[in-house]
């Protein structure tokens, strides 16, 4: 379900296009950045920046690495904050449909209750009264 729901973003093109990003830039910082020595300190370097690591061992001193570094920060942020809000929206949306169902239950027995026996009655009671409690605490 949570694959579903990314799925439906088409996170798998946003992350993919991150890669192609994160790989360009990398390209470009390791061509026009004098202080970057190869492509792993390149690649490396922008696996500091995106992950927000930071080590600082390895720097970028030139113009086009340090927008490339901006641009990628920002990127990364949003690229994270957009999975971290499909799972937030992913489990809110299994509370309400367990909160629904919890309810619906609830309401079947009501329905039920000239034929409750004594037992199911008090079980019943019980937990309206948790209903009731958990509404006070949690107002609308």
């Amino acid at each position: 379900m949570l694959l579903k729901s990314l799925l439906s973003i088409n996170f798998h093109l946003i992350l993919l296009m991150y890669l192609v990003v994160y790989v360009v830039f990398s390209l470009v910082i390791w061509m026009f950045d004098p202080d970057i020595k190869g492509l792993s300190d390149a690649l490396w370097f922008t696996f500091e920046t995106a992950t927000t690591i930071g080590y600082g061992d390895i720097l970028v001193d030139s113009d086009i690495g340090r927008v490339l570094t901006v641009i990628l920060s920002i990127y990364s942020i949003a690229v994270v904050a957009i999975f971290t809000g499909v799972i937030a929206g992913f489990y809110v949306e299994i509370m309400k449909l367990r909160a629904h169902e919890s309810a619906t239950e609830f309401l079947d027995e009501l329905e039920r209750l000239p034929e409750l026996s004594h037992e199911e009655l008090v079980s019943l009671s019980e937990r309206a009264k948790r209903f009731r409690m958990r509404r006070a605490r949690h107002p609308a």
